[in-house]
């Protein structure tokens, strides 16, 4: 059975490469095996792939499609198969996108598979397949980099019988198997300013909010989800190709900003000169800076984001200070001049010199 997934995959990787649209687009056809692979010698182990350019799904397509469709066209011996259409969808980002399946498409439309795969197609037509074929191939070459599971009752249920409770696929939103996220990457250069270049990339994904098809488009199932006895798969860019990744956010950096004589540290707030306490640590960084591709400065006036702050409204507990009897009253001025919350409060409007923030507190201090 694994040996059949293999050859399923491999089958599937050239038969829909993209020199195959060459009948429904026509185009410069070549090849060579360096369009993929970015080494003369390529492996299993090392297949040495370089990252497709291919157009990315955009959330108004992904409404055109259906949320589910019900594939009964050749049903003998199994059940109907529930097909989660729109989380597949949404996992074409990854890859070609809404061609990944729906391939040789005329404009204007999606055709049926059996306008083009009829149920009685000869078996032995690996250019066009008949219907079961179609249907196994697109699912199994997927199946096999991604889950590494390719068991017919993964999609499959036998007449009669009632789906066990994992049939299927996961409901979106779910973690994937075998998913391997590294803390930071580090690469060596030949840029003669700086040959060291570090991408902390949890904090991209998970403080930052940047989406997995942002960077890794068209690079598929293998670079990211790994068997637990098995390594991902490495898709090697070109100089270019990955400097335009990351120009996609920081096109305004000069080089030396990424390009260092040894590992960066990792980004905090702190060096900014307006370190995160209390409720403005617990925000996502979107809060204050919109857009997670493209971050916007924002004022370090408080009052552009928190105009309406008074005594009946705000709770200076989320401050991080719990006000005591004598303070929980005062107006905010009275601590804060002209409103300015980024300063160090005041305490001669009401206290001698002997009084002071932070020797002596208002309040009480929240962990």
């Amino acid at each position: 059975m694994q040996l059949f997934s293999l050859i399923a995959a491999l089958l599937a990787l050239l038969l829909y490469s993209d020199n195959s649209l060459a009948k429904a687009q026509p185009s410069k056809v070549t090849n060579g095996c360096t369009e993929c692979h970015v080494c003369s010698t390529p492996t299993l182990e090392d297949p040495c792939l370089r990252g497709c350019p291919r157009p990315r799904v955009t959330p108004q397509e992904l409404k055109l499609g259906p949320d589910r469709i019900l594939i009964n066209e050749i049903e003998a011996e199994y059940e109907p198969v529930d097909f989660s259409h729109r989380l597949h969808a949404e996992m074409t980002a990854m890859d070609r996108g809404c061609q990944d399946c729906h391939h040789f498409q005329e404009i204007g439309g999606i055709t049926a598979c059996k306008n083009c795969h009829p149920p009685d197609a000869a078996d032995d037509n690996l250019e066009q397949p008949s219907l079961k074929g179609a249907y196994h191939r697109q699912c199994l070459g997927c199946h096999q980099d991604w889950s590494h599971d390719t068991a017919c009752e993964i999609c499959h249920v036998k007449k009669g019988e009632t789906p066990p409770a994992h049939a299927g696929m996961p409901k979106s939103g779910s973690r994937f198997k075998g998913l391997v996220q590294p803390e930071k990457k580090v690469w060596n250069s030949t840029y003669g300013g700086g040959t060291v270049v570090t991408l902390f990339h949890r904090n991209h994904t998970d403080k930052y909010g940047i989406d997995c098809a942002s960077c890794h488009h068209a690079e598929g199932c293998a670079s990211c989800h790994a068997k637990s006895d098995q390594t991902t798969t490495e898709i090697r860019h070109s100089e270019e190709a990955l400097h335009g990744i990351c120009n996609s956010c920081h096109a305004e950096m000069s080089c030396d900003q990424c390009h260092l004589k040894t590992e960066a540290k990792a980004f905090s707030h702190d060096r900014t000169g307006w370190p995160l306490k209390g409720y403005h640590e617990r925000l996502s960084c979107k809060r204050c800076h919109g857009n997670s591709h493209h971050f916007t400065k924002p004022s370090p006036d408080c009052n552009s984001c928190h105009k309406s702050w008074d005594m009946k409204s705000f709770n200076h507990k989320l401050a991080g200070l719990s006000l005591n009897e004598e303070h929980v009253e005062i107006s905010c001025e009275e601590c804060h001049p002209n409103r300015n919350f980024a300063l160090t409060p005041t305490c001669s409007g009401c206290h001698d010199a002997d009084i002071s923030y932070p020797a002596a507190l208002p309040g009480t201090k929240m962990k």
